[in-house]
C-alpha cells in the first residue's frame, strides 16, 4: 500500500470507533507530512538552492554551461520577470564553484538592451556569447573562460542591421544564421572568426527562429518554428519537407508546425523531442527517415510545450549520458539514460517549477536546475546505501511481510519500509479508538496475529488486524528477548523480568534487584546482560556475574553470531568473543578510534560489521584489515544507533542511526573516493596603487598566485575558494591554518577573511574534511606576506642604528682627529721647544759663555777682586742656563747617567733629600724620546722641590716585562688630582700628560696629604 492508501486503511479502522475529529487531524498531518517528504526522491542525496540572496544575479537564466575546469558558468539577464520590451534589460555573466557566485564585466556598450543572453560552448573550451536585442544590432563575442579576455566577432557590414538568429556548435564546427534584410543565411564561422556564407534558409516574415541546424555528411538537418524541419543540400537546395507522415502521425487541420524542440547525442546516434508530441525520435541521415526512439519520455502527460525561445527538456552531460524532463504541477519528474547501461535508468521526482535551463557534467551524480531567479542544484546518491526516515532516530526493526519491514522510531512512533519500493509510510495505532504513540522502542516481535513490543512505560500488544494497543504499564525496558512465550526483559535498577504472553503478567527472574542493564542476549541455554556492575548471566535460576577483561562500566552491547558465539562490545572500541557459555571472552577487534560499539553482525564473506558511534567498520579477521564507511559513503549518519540492526534473509542489512534508517547489501557497499583539490576563485586585497581593493577573479590568472603581499597601509585580504574535481559533487567541509597552528573550520563556506592581518610571514593551508573530520584530497597553500610599516621592521632599526653609528663615529672621529692635531700641536710645539732651548743653549754656550770667559780672563789680569767674582758667578749661572736648557750629559753620557747627575744637583742644592734606585735604561729609547723621559722626570722632580714642601723624595726605575716602570715619590703635603688636571693654569701636568702620550706610556698620579705618588709605565 501506497502512503495515502495506508492512511484510508488506518482510517478506515478508526472510523468502526466514534467520530473523534482530532484523530482525522492528527492522520492528516501525519500523512501530509510523509507525502512532503515522498516528494523528494529518495535517489537525492542532496538538494541545493541558491537565489539572490545568495549572490545570484542572473534572475532570468539563459545558459547554464561548464568550462573544462568543472565550473558553472550562468548567463541571462538580471531581472527575474524576463525581457522587457521597454525597461533596460540588464545582461549578467557569472560563474559558481558550488559556494560563492563570481560575476564577469562584460564588454558590450551601455545601450545595448538584450532580451537574449546565452553561451555556447565550443571544442577547445571557448565560449560563444550572444548579445541578441530588438531595440539594436546583435553582438557575438568569443569568451576565454579561464583569462576572461573576449574578442567581438564581427557579423554586420557596411552598418547593414544584423540579427542572430541561433548559433549551434557541432563539434569543432560553428554555424550562425543571420537575419539581413528580411532574408536568413547560415553561416560557417572559420577559425579566424570570419564568416562564410553557405546559404539562404527559408523563412516566413522576414525574421527566423531556429530551433536546431544540423550537419550531416550530405545535407543539414533544420528545424524552424514557421517554416518546420526541412532537409537542405549542401548547397541550400531544398531535399525534403518533413511533415506529420513522416513521423508516423495523423494530421488534422489546424496542427502546429512541426519543429523539434530538444536534439540531444545518446550511443552513436541523434535523438530529439518532438515539441507537442509525447515521443521522442531517431532521426536516420543516410535515407532521411525518422523512427521512434527507445528512450521515452518520463510522466504520463509527455506533451513538451514550449514559448517561441524553446526551454530546454533534455540535456547531455560530458560523458553521453541523458536526462529527460516531464514537469506535472509543482513536481519535475527527471529520467536519466546511461549509455551502454539499460538497466540503469532511473527516475527521480523533485519538487521545483517553472523550470528554464538544465545542464549536467555527469547525470550519475548531478544536475543543475534554473527557475526564474534560482538555481537548484541536486546531487544524486550514487552509492549502494538506501536512506529511510531520515528525520527520526530509529531504534528497532523486523520484518513484517514480504519486502516490507516495520520500525519502531525512538519518538515518532512506528513506520513500514518497502525495499523494494523503497517507500515508507507511518504505521498508525490506536488505543481505545485514540491515536497511540510508541516511543523508546527497543523490540519488535510478530506473531501470527499481534505485534509484541513496548514504549516507555511498559510492554505493549499491537493487533494486526485493527491496530489497537494493549499495554501493560510495569517498567521503563531498556532491553528486551523474545522467548516464545514469554518476553525477557531488562529495566535501570530492577531485577531481570519477563512478561508472560499468555497470563499477560510481569514476573521477576533474578534475585539480584538492582540491576541496570544495557543489554540483553539469550546465548545457548542462558540470557546475558551487560550491567554497570558487569556481565551478568542467569539460567534456570541460577545467577551470577562472569569475570571477563572489561571495566564494568564500559560494557555496551550484545549480539550473537551463528559459528561465532555472543559478541560482547564496549563504549571505547572493543569487541569480544565469547565461542561457547563456557569459555572466556577473547578480544576480537580494538577501534582506533575508541567510538562505542552499538551492534556487530557478520556478512556471507565471513567479515565482520561493527555500527559504531562514528561510523561503520568491515573488518576480515584473515588478513585483519579494516574500513570504516561514514555519511560521505551513502549512510544517514556516522552515528549508529543500539537495538537497531537487522539482517534479511537475502543478505541485506537494515540499520538504524540517530537520523535515519540505511538499507544495503554489504557487497554494494563502498568507499567513495573524494579526491578533488582546494583552488582560489576569487582574490581581494587593498592596491596602494588605486587606493582601493582589487579583486581577481580570472581563473588563469588565480591558478598562478602562489605569493600574496600585502601593505602596511591596509592588510585586509579575503580568499573565496573551492572544491575542484571532487567525485561527489557535494559540499565538503574546510578548514585552515596559519603558519603551524590549528586548523580551524571555515565559518563562512568558502570564504577567509582578514580585516587587518598582522604584519608577518604566513604559510596558509587550506584543506577539505569528510564527516569523520578527517583530510582528503589536495591542499591549497599559499604564501602571505602582511608588510610592517618601515618605521617598525628591523630594517628601519638597523638603519637607525647605522645612522647613530655613522654620526657617533663621525664626532669620534673628529674629537680624535682634533685630539690628534692637539697631540701633533704639542709635540711639534714640546720639539719644537726643545730645538729652540738648544738652540738657545748653544748659543749662551757659544757667544755668552765665551765672551764671559774672555771678561773673566781680563779680570784676572786686572787682579780685580770683585770684577772677578762677579764674573765667575755670572758664568755659573749661564752654564748652569744651558745645562737646563739643554742637557749636555744626556747626549755624552746616557739617560742613567743624565739622572743621577740630576738627582745629584738637586739633593745637593735643594734641602729636598733625594734617593735612586735606578736599572740601567740606557739604549732603550730613541734619542727624542730619552729626552721626553729626562724631561718628564725633571719636571716632576722640579714640581717636588717647589710645590711639595717634602723632606725626601725616591726616583725609582726597573724593567719589566716589555716595559719600563717608573715610580717617582715624595713625602710632602700633596695636592687634588682632578683639581690640578682641569685647572687651566696647571701647564705642568698637562705637559707631562703630553710627553708621556708620545712615549705611549701610561701615567697614573695618587696623591694625599702623606704625600704624592707618580707612577709611569713606558713600553720599550
Amino acid at each position: 500500500m501506497g502512503i495515502a492508501q495506508q492512511t484510508f486503511v488506518a482510517l478506515g479502522l478508526y472510523l468502526r470507533t466514534p467520530f473523534k475529529p482530532f484523530l482525522c487531524i492528527w492522520l492528516l498531518l501525519a500523512t501530509s507530512s510523509l507525502l512532503g517528504q515522498n516528494k523528494q526522491d529518495q535517489g537525492i542525496l542532496a538538494f541545493n538552492s541558491y537565489d539572490a540572496k545568495d549572490g545570484l544575479e542572473v534572475g532570468d537564466i539563459h545558459s547554464l554551461v561548464y568550462d573544462n575546469n568543472g565550473w558553472l558558468w550562468i548567463s541571462g539577464l538580471e531581472s527575474d520577470l524576463g525581457a522587457s520590451a521597454f525597461l533596460q534589460n540588464i545582461p549578467k555573466l557569472q560563474w559558481f564553484d558550488g559556494y560563492n557566485f563570481h560575476s564577469v564585466s562584460l564588454p558590450i556598450p551601455e545601450d545595448i538592451s538584450p532580451n537574449i543572453f546565452i553561451l555556447k560552448k565550443r571544442a577547445d573550451g571557448l565560449f560563444y556569447l550572444r548579445f541578441s536585442s530588438a531595440r539594436t544590432s546583435d553582438y557575438l563575442y568569443l569568451f576565454n573562460p579561464s583569462s576572461f579576455e573576449f574578442q567581438q566577432i564581427p557579423i554586420s557590414n557596411k552598418g547593414i542591421d544584423v540579427k542572430i538568429s541561433n548559433l549551434f556548435v557541432q563539434g569543432n564546427t560553428t554555424f550562425i544564421a543571420l537575419d539581413t534584410a528580411g532574408e536568413t543565411y547560415l553561416y560557417l564561422l572559420n577559425e579566424d572568426l570570419s564568416l562564410k556564407r553557405l546559404f539562404r534558409l527559408r523563412t516566413e516574415g522576414g525574421e527566423s527562429y531556429l530551433y536546431q541546424v544540423i550537419s550531416f555528411e550530405d545535407h543539414f538537418l533544420v528545424s524552424e518554428a514557421r517554416t518546420g524541419i526541412i532537409a537542405y543540400a549542401l548547397n541550400g537546395e531544398i531535399i525534403k519537407e518533413f511533415d506529420y507522415e513522416d513521423f508516423s502521425l495523423e494530421k488534422t487541420d489546424n496542427q502546429e508546425v512541426l519543429a523539434l524542440a530538444d536534439c540531444f547525442w545518446f550511443e552513436e546516434a541523434f535523438e530529439f523531442v518532438l515539441k507537442s508530441e509525447k515521443e521522442i525520435y531517431r532521426y536516420n541521415d543516410q535515407n532521411m527517415t525518422w523512427s521512434k526512439s527507445n528512450l521515452t519520455k518520463p510522466g504520463k502527460t509527455g506533451v513538451i510545450k514550449n514559448n517561441l525561445y524553446q526551454k530546454l527538456n533534455a540535456i547531455n552531460d560530458s560523458f553521453g549520458n541523458i536526462a529527460l524532463l516531464d514537469a506535472t504541477g509543482d513536481q519535475v519528474l527527471i529520467k536519466r539514460e546511461f549509455i551502454n547501461q539499460v538497466n540503469q535508468k532511473s527516475n527521480t521526482i523533485v519538487k521545483v517549477n517553472n523550470i528554464t535551463n538544465m545542464a549536467s557534467q555527469n547525470l550519475k551524480k548531478e544536475l543543475y536546475l534554473a527557475q526564474l531567479g534560482r538555481l537548484v542544484h541536486i546531487v544524486f546518491k550514487n552509492t549502494g546505501v538506501h536512506n529511510f526516515l531520515e528525520g527520526f532516530s530509529v531504534r528497532s526493526i523486523t520484518h513484517y511481510k514480504e519486502s516490507k519491514y516495520l520500525v519502531g522510531t525512538e519518538v515518532g512512533g512506528l513506520y513500514l519500509i518497502d525495499v523494494d519500493d523503497k517507500t515508507e509510510e507511518p504505521f498508525p495505532i490506536f488505543m481505545n479508538g485514540q491515536p497511540f504513540s510508541a516511543s523508546e522502542v527497543r523490540g519488535l516481535f510478530i506473531s501470527e496475529n499481534n505485534i509484541w513490543t513496548n514504549y516507555n512505560e511498559g510492554v505493549l500488544l499491537i493487533d494486526l488486524a485493527t491496530h489497537e494497543v494493549e499495554r501493560f504499564r510495569h517498567y521503563p525496558i531498556s532491553a528486551m528477548v523474545d522467548d516464545g512465550d514469554r518476553i525477557v526483559y531488562g529495566a535501570a535498577t530492577f531485577p531481570l523480568m519477563e512478561f508472560d504472553k499468555v497470563n499477560k503478567v510481569n514476573r521477576p527472574l533474578s534475585v539480584n534487584d538492582s540491576l541496570v542493564i544495557m543489554d540483553l542476549a539469550k546465548f545457548g541455554g542462558s540470557f546475558y546482560a551487560t550491567t554497570k556492575n558487569g556481565l551478568f548471566t542467569f539460567k534456570d535460576g541460577n545467577e551470577a556475574f562472569i569475570d571477563i577483561p572489561v571495566e564494568p562500566d564500559k560494557l555496551m552491547m550484545l549480539d550473537v553470531i551463528d559459528e561465532y558465539g555472543l559478541m560482547i562490545t564496549t563504549s571505547d572500541g572493543r569487541v569480544y568473543q565469547m565461542s561457547n557459555e563456557n569459555k572466556e571472552p577473547v578480544l576480537l577487534y580494538t577501534d582506533p578510534t575508541a567510538s562505542p560499539i552499538a551492534s556487530v553482525f557478520k556478512d556471507e564473506q565471513s567479515n565482520f560489521w561493527f555500527a559504531t558511534f562514528s561510523g561503520l567498520i568491515k573488518y576480515n579477521p584473515q588478513t585483519q584489515t579494516s574500513g570504516r564507511y561514514v555519511e560521505d559513503d551513502g549512510f544517514s549518519n556516522n552515528e549508529f544507533n543500539r537495538y537497531s540492526m537487522l539482517q534479511t534473509a537475502d543478505g541485506g542489512v537494515f540499520l538504524g542511526a540517530i537520523r535515519g534508517l540505511n538499507f544495503f547489501y554489504p557487497t554494494e557497499v563502498r568507499k567513495i573516493e573524494k579526491g578533488g583539490r582546494v583552488v582560489l576563485t576569487s582574490l581581494t586585497y587593498f592596491d596602494i596603487k588605486t587606493n582601493a581593493n582589487t579583486n581577481i577573479t580570472a581563473l588563469g590568472n588565480l591558478a598562478q598566485v602562489k605569493n600574496i603581499s600585502l601593505p602596511a597601509e591596509n592588510k585586509f585580504l579575503k580568499i573565496q575558494l573551492a572544491p575542484n574535481g571532487l567525485t561527489q559533487p557535494v559540499k565538503v567541509n574546510m578548514e585552515f591554518k596559519l603558519n603551524n597552528g590549528e586548523w580551524l573550520p571555515i565559518k563562512q563556506p568558502g570564504e577567509i577573511q582578514f580585516d587587518n592581518l598582522a604584519a608577518g610571514k604566513y604559510r596558509l593551508a587550506v584543506r577539505m574534511v569528510d564527516s569523520e573530520g578527517l583530510a582528503f584530497g589536495e591542499e591549497l597553500e599559499l604564501r602571505i606576506h602582511a608588510q610592517e610599516f618601515f618605521y617598525r621592521t628591523i630594517w628601519f632599526i638597523i638603519l637607525c642604528v647605522l645612522l647613530v653609528g655613522v654620526i657617533s663615529y663621525y664626532f669620534v672621529f673628529q674629537a680624535n682627529k682634533a685630539k690628534r692635531l692637539e697631540q701633533h700641536y704639542s709635540r711639534t710645539l714640546l720639539k719644537v721647544q726643545e730645538e729652540e732651548r738648544m738652540r738657545i743653549s748653544r748659543d749662551l754656550h757659544d757667544s755668552v759663555g765665551q765672551q764671559l770667559i774672555l771678561l773673566k780672563n781680563q779680570a784676572n789680569a786686572s787682579k780685580n777682586e770683585e770684577i772677578i767674582k762677579n764674573v765667575s758667578a755670572t758664568l755659573d749661572e749661564v752654564r748652569s742656563i744651558t745645562k737646563n736648557l739643554h742637557p749636555v750629559v744626556l747626549s755624552r753620557l746616557g739617560l742613567t747617567a743624565a739622572l743621577e747627575e740630576l738627582i745629584r744637583k738637586l739633593d745637593e742644592n735643594t734641602e729636598v733629600f733625594f734617593s735612586t734606585e735606578l736599572e740601567n735604561i740606557d739604549g732603550i729609547f730613541k734619542e727624542d724620546e730619552e729626552l721626553n723621559l729626562y724631561r718628564i722626570i725633571q719636571e716632576a722632580l722640579n714640581n717636588i722641590v717647589k710645590h711639595a714642601n717634602a723632606a725626601s723624595a725616591r726616583l725609582s726605575i726597573e724593567h719589566a716585562k716589555g716595559k719600563i716602570l717608573i715610580n717617582i715619590q715624595d713625602n710632602g703635603r700633596g695636592f687634588v688630582v682632578e683639581q690640578e688636571q682641569q685647572s687651566g693654569t696647571s701647564l705642568g701636568l698637562k705637559t707631562l700628560q703630553e710627553r708621556i702620550a708620545m712615549l705611549n706610556g701610561k701615567v697614573n698620579i695618587v696623591s694625599s696629604e702623606t704625600g704624592t705618588i707618580i707612577s709611569l709605565i713606558i713600553p720599550k
